[in-house]
């Protein structure tokens, strides 16, 4: 065993700077540069190996922060000063803790399989937060790879939790294998574990990607957001400004029919009607599917006696009401306008197929969307709408869980993005409405469920995670192995 030099100030500033900016440039919400995800943690988890506890901390602190940095000014116009705060340094705290306890099982205890212990740790507590927070996944460091396809396939095996475990794992190993190689240690059989489960895992990928089955059926579908200008009129207000915005809507319909259309799927919250007008309303989008023999996804804001609610409306070709779905999962400002939470899915049968509707953040739960792979949903249609900088973000969180749950998904988002996807999370026509200016975006998608392992065992794969993590914490405990034949 040969001893190491000790680490220069320099040379650990040069690695916490680098981790940084790769961790910075990965977490962005508009450079989406997925592999540096898998660059970043190496030069800190390598020199915690090698220096004090207390400097690993500060080096792991210090770089995850420079990367979190890059959502500060995203959370600055999504909440308060305090909270953007707190987030911005609980995050790089988190990290920095389940390093230093990553770090001392792998000094403590010399077997290669101690580098399970930080992905571990990562991937249980983010499944504990994606659980428990009232933003549901929203915080996965997952998302940050769905331009990486082969990688994205991991999830209807495992869930998000899968990738987020791989993440961590291919940058522990890489500084693992670096640091016994040094102090002429084994490597061979972590290496040769590392390379196995990254090549399994991109066979895998590349195999679903071109996986091919004839669909049933495919669907051509269109979707329309309009200027946001529209809803600043101030000449029409009340019940005229509802059935201006809904005529803006609903005057499109027979131009998309022309093209081919035969399902129109319109944006989050088109106006707010009030009960006493909804059936007017509902009968009017009737009218229109079956004047140009089109289906209709309709979401609007219904207003009660001292309460409302986030709707979609969806009619059938022939005008019939397919569903009526209510937003599940609102955000803390919806519940400070007064909304109230639905509670089912919005599964609906469409000419003898099993489809789906979900509103905006209801795509940020894992738990109730399964809903829709297990119920064999063929495709989902999801009225949205996003806070502009999160556009991508936020329908790249709602195509994984298509990627989960086996199904294309059509999404309309207000001030982000209008999106067709296959079940794979492929993109296959994507329009920008962020800055709230008109989009128009037309395509066909397959109409076929492919049944996924992730909807048939749930959190299998996280709650592997959550037990080995309680048996690393346990070990944590004990002195371990410090003397004795390396492995």
């Amino acid at each position: 065993m040969s001893d190491l030099k000790p680490v220069s100030k320099a040379l650990l500033g040069a690695g916490v700077l680098l981790a940084g900016i790769c961790w910075y440039l990965s977490f962005s919400l508009s450079t989406h540069i997925w592999w540096l995800l898998w660059v970043a943690p190496v030069p800190i988890l390598y020199f915690s190996l090698r220096v004090s506890s207390k400097w690993a901390f500060l080096i792991a602190f210090t770089g995850y922060l420079i990367g979190r940095l890059s959502w500060v000014p995203y959370l600055q116009s999504v909440m308060p000063l305090p909270l953007t705060l707190m987030f911005t340094l609980l995050f790089p705290l988190i990290f920095a803790l389940q390093v230093i306890a990553a770090r001392k099982l792998m000094l403590s205890y010399r077997h290669w399989s101690t580098v399970f212990a930080l992905p571990v740790l990562v991937t249980t507590m983010e499944y504990i937060t994606c659980l428990t927070s009232r933003d549901g996944t929203a915080g996965s460091i997952a998302y940050t790879q769905c331009d990486f396809l082969p990688i994205v396939q991991v999830a209807s095996l495992t869930g998000i939790h899968g990738i987020t475990f791989l993440v961590t794992f291919f940058p522990a190993a890489v500084a693992f294998i670096i640091y016994r190689y040094q102090r002429k240690q084994s490597i061979r059989t972590l290496s040769l574990v590392t390379l196995g489960i990254l090549l399994a895992v991109m066979v895998w990928g590349v195999v679903r990607l071109n996986h091919t089955s004839p669909a049933p059926q495919s669907l051509r579908v269109a979707m329309v957001a309009i200027d946001k200008q529209a809803y600043r009129r101030k000449d029409t207000t009340g019940e005229d400004r509802e059935a201006y915005l809904a005529n803006l809507y609903l005057g499109r319909v027979g131009e998309l029919a022309k093209q081919g259309a035969r399902m129109v799927v319109f944006p989050e919250k088109m106006f707010t009607v009030g009960d006493n007008r909804r059936t007017g309303f509902i009968q009017q989008f009737k009218d229109t599917a079956m004047a140009h023999h089109v289906g209709i996804v309709a979401c609007v804001t219904q207003q009660k006696n001292d309460y409302y609610e986030n709707r979609a409306w969806v009619i059938g070709e022939d005008g019939a009401l397919l569903a009526d779905y209510q937003k599940v999962h609102l955000f803390a400002g919806e519940f400070l306008d007064s909304l109230k939470p639905g509670k089912e899915p919005g599964l609906f049968l469409r000419n003898g197929t099993t489809e789906g509707v979900a509103i905006c953040k209801d795509m940020d739960f894992q738990q109730d969307i399964s809903r829709y792979g297990n119920a064999d949903c063929s495709v989902l249609y999801v009225p949205a709408w996003d806070f502009e900088r999160d556009g991508w973000l936020h329908s790249r969180m709602a195509i994984m869980r298509c990627v989960e749950g086996g199904y294309g998904m059509v999404r309309n988002a207000r001030q982000g993005r209008l999106t067709i996807n296959d079940y794979c999370g492929r993109v296959l026509y994507e329009a920008n409405s962020d800055k709230g200016t008109p989009a128009l975006l037309s395509g066909n998608i397959d109409i076929q469920h492919h049944t996924t392992l992730y909807n048939k065992w749930g959190d299998w794969f996280s709650l592997l995670n959550a037990i080995a993590a309680l048996v690393s914490l346990l070990l944590l405990g004990y002195p371990g192995v410090r003397s004795g034949r390396e492995r």
